[in-house]
């Protein structure tokens, strides 16, 4: 089967699912035990867009940018609400994300309009060195999720409401490590 194919068919699969069962699903994938035929990266991409869509966002599923016959980039997605559009990066990974994972999404924002931010999901956490990085590399336009937070929005139907309280104190401070497990109101 093509990539396209199986893009098809794992979308096809995610829009059947609703909340509860993406639970089951994020639980499983949490610990390790992924359903054999969900690889997990595959996985987390497809839950997660789909727990946006179930919240009134509206998603593209993953594809690829072609220029000339030549691949230029793999996007995991993207998510669009309340006039915002949000290229989206996940890594299903126990080691922390490091540097190149924000450096692959800053180039990928660069090359669409302004108005163009990114937000970046891990089952894990990021590295110190990632989020400095976050924060030298101005705009902060990355908004950054750790798994103990896709967990609490996730349970909570609060994606979207995450993304706006992360996106709105990154333009109110300049700075985009608000951590939603630090809210009392989340």
């Amino acid at each position: 089967m093509t990539d396209e194919g199986r893009s098809s068919e794992y979308q096809r699969r995610v829009l059947a699912l609703e909340h509860e069962e993406l639970l089951k699903l994020w639980r499983a994938l949490l610990a390790g035990v992924t359903p054999a035929d969900w690889p997990g990266g595959v996985l987390l991409e497809y839950l997660i867009l789909r727990a946006f869509q179930l919240e009134g966002a509206e998603v593209t599923w993953p594809y690829r940018v072609y220029r000339k016959g030549v691949l230029l980039e793999q996007i995991d997605g993207v998510v669009y609400f309340d006039g915002v559009s949000c290229l989206v990066e996940f890594k299903d990974m126990t080691r922390p994300v490091d540097t190149v994972t924000i450096v692959k999404l800053k180039s990928q924002i660069l090359r669409r309009p302004r108005a163009t931010i990114g937000a970046m999901f891990c089952t894990g956490e990021v590295s110190s060195a990632a989020s400095m990085l976050v924060e030298m590399l101005p705009p902060p336009d990355v908004l950054l999720w750790e798994g103990d937070e896709i967990d609490v929005a996730l349970r909570g139907h609060r994606l979207l409401d995450g993304m706006r309280r992360k996106l709105r104190h990154a333009v109110e401070t300049g700075f985009a490590d608000l951590s939603l497990l630090t809210r009392s109101d989340f």
